[in-house]
């Protein structure tokens, strides 16, 4: 039995624009006030390329997540919140998965993290750095980072899952996800702390422990009649959001969020022997709850800006951008004091931590994206020129670990393990217009979206690192070179097992770093005949 517990508290206050206009409403754009509106009666842009059809009008079903909805939940995670509130979302919370610990997909209709397209007040989001490849849920592909949103810049959220495809391409099979963020004037605040209060069913705490009697046999171990109880994943969240009015018909809305949440832990007892020594008396007293699989330790900080203001009677300048940062850990499994990867062979193979160690996974998650256009209307057609910025990148550290092969001397405790990074720039021009054929509702839209190959860095120069494991970003390379490049990581991943984990899978981020900052290990040669 599971259950959250969340308390919230929170102000807000209004401000009265001294001069308001009401502006047209642009599909890919719009984003009027919903809180206390028709539901039924809303303008809605996901879907369709009109600027006045409703909910209720629209060809296809599409879900409308209020700003009120979001709020009023046990949780303050963009990705829970679509959990609770929208069918077949499914936000697993995998552990021991190394960097997908720290920044977790999310899935639509159970297809791949990567077949939803998430959007931002109609524009493309970008996707995270990260490759799914430990056998969680999305392994082998990436998706949107959306915990980056706070929930309290959000307006509302349109969900379109039928016929997504026909409209948005082939990346939303799985549905679109489109997130309206707040443009009114106003202002709110909110402090809100939540625990988990958990009984883990089947799952007893250890009542004693007897000693070892032999040099290889495992403790008797007891079990009470309790079950676990577990008060852990104290989460506090403090949430900012202000609205203003610029001039007649403009606005800025400014969010800032930070999330603390603690770990939680649902692991079972370890029942193996920890020590060497024949009745040691450690094995009595050793905490045998030494494994951590649950959420792991994060702090975010967010920062969302939404703006606009009149050009002229018939145009628009917007411009809406982003910047977040995580600090987030997971574990690995625990090292027992007897494990051969604890021995200490510089100093006799005695255990290098006495008790055993759990090592952490460290990650360090910077997201970065901006877009800034122009739309309007102009001799009865609709246009929206934009320019749309979105990176990711995520820093790996291993702490609470050595390195067996240097030595207890020598090794140190933490690592650099590198990291990853993903850029898109897009350029997005949109036409549309209504058309009277004396029939129905008609409408013709196009549009053009340019993608420049965007410019990767690394904390490895370029030239330093095997010609197998440079980004393909880096210079203008054709679909027939990227399939030998892809096709060389995998005959050299077959070959050599100390290369990056990314680097044994494709060519989609750039490498940061390389194992305890040192470089790169040599190529490998193989004949032609072998390849």
């Amino acid at each position: 039995m599971k259950t959250r517990l969340a308390i919230s508290t929170g102000t807000a206050v209004s401000v009265l624009a001294l001069a308001l206009v009401s502006q047209p409403a642009f599909a890919q754009g719009a984003g009027d006030e919903a809180s206390g509106a028709d539901p039924d009666a809303q303008i809605i842009v996901t879907g369709t390329r009109r600027t006045d059809r409703t909910v209720t009008q629209s060809t296809v079903p599409i879900d409308v997540i209020s700003s009120d909805s979001l709020l009023d939940q046990g949780t303050t995670e963009t990705n829970r919140l679509l959990n609770n509130l929208v069918p077949s979302f499914n936000f697993p919370q995998p552990s021991l998965t190394d960097g997908t610990d720290s920044l977790r997909p999310a899935t639509l209709r159970g297809l791949a993290p990567d077949q939803v397209l998430v959007l931002v007040n109609g524009k493309r989001r970008h996707i995270s750095s990260l490759l799914n490849l430990n056998g969680s849920v999305g392994r082998g592909s990436a998706g949107v980072d959306m915990n980056t949103i706070p929930a309290i810049a959000i307006d509302r959220i349109e969900v379109l899952r039928d016929g997504a495809s026909s409209q948005y391409g082939s990346d939303a099979i799985a549905g679109v996800i489109n997130i309206q963020l707040k443009k009114g004037a106003g202002g709110k605040a909110q402090m809100t702390f939540g625990k988990y209060v958990t009984t883990m069913s089947d799952v007893y705490d250890v009542a004693s422990v007897s000693p070892t009697t032999g040099s290889s046999d495992n403790p008797a171990i007891t079990f009470s009649n309790n079950e676990r109880k577990r008060r852990d994943g104290d989460t506090w969240t403090f949430a900012t959001n202000i609205g203003l009015p610029i001039g007649e018909g403009g606005y800025f809305n400014w969010t800032a969020e930070y999330r603390d949440r603690s770990p939680s832990n649902r692991s079972g007892p370890d029942l193996r022997r920890q020590y060497s020594g024949v009745g040691d008396p450690r094995e009595v007293t050793f905490d045998r709850f030494s494994h951590r699989f649950g959420d792991g330790e994060s702090k975010d900080f967010n920062f969302f800006i939404n703006a606009g203001m009149d050009l002229g009677d018939s145009f628009e300048l917007y411009a809406f951008g982003s910047y977040g940062i995580r600090d987030a850990n997971g574990t690995g499994f625990y090292r027992r004091s007897l494990d051969s990867r604890n021995a200490d062979w510089a100093n006799g193979g005695q255990p290098f931590y006495p008790d055993g160690f759990l090592p952490q996974i460290d990650s360090t998650i910077e997201d970065v994206a901006g877009v800034v256009g122009i739309r309007g209307e102009t001799g009865g057609w609709n246009l929206d020129l934009s320019l749309n910025y979105g990176s990711n990148s995520l820093d790996y550290g291993v702490s609470n670990s050595w390195n067996a092969s240097l030595g207890g001397d020598v090794s140190p405790r933490n690592f650099n393990a590198g990291g990853l990074r993903s850029g898109e720039t897009l350029v997005n021009f949109d036409v549309q217009r209504d058309l009277d054929l004396g029939f129905g509702d008609t409408s013709i839209a196009f549009g053009s979206r340019a993608i420049p190959l965007p410019a990767m860095s690394s904390s490895t120069p370029t030239s330093a690192m095997p010609s197998t494991c440079r980004s393909p970003g880096v210079t203008s390379i054709s679909r027939t070179s990227a399939a030998r490049s892809t096709a060389r990581l995998r005959r050299v991943s077959s070959r050599s097992t100390d290369w990056p984990s990314a680097a044994r899978s494709r060519p989609v981020s750039v490498l940061r770093g390389w194992r305890n900052n040192s470089s790169p290990p040599p190529r490998p040669t193989t004949s032609r005949a072998s390849a």
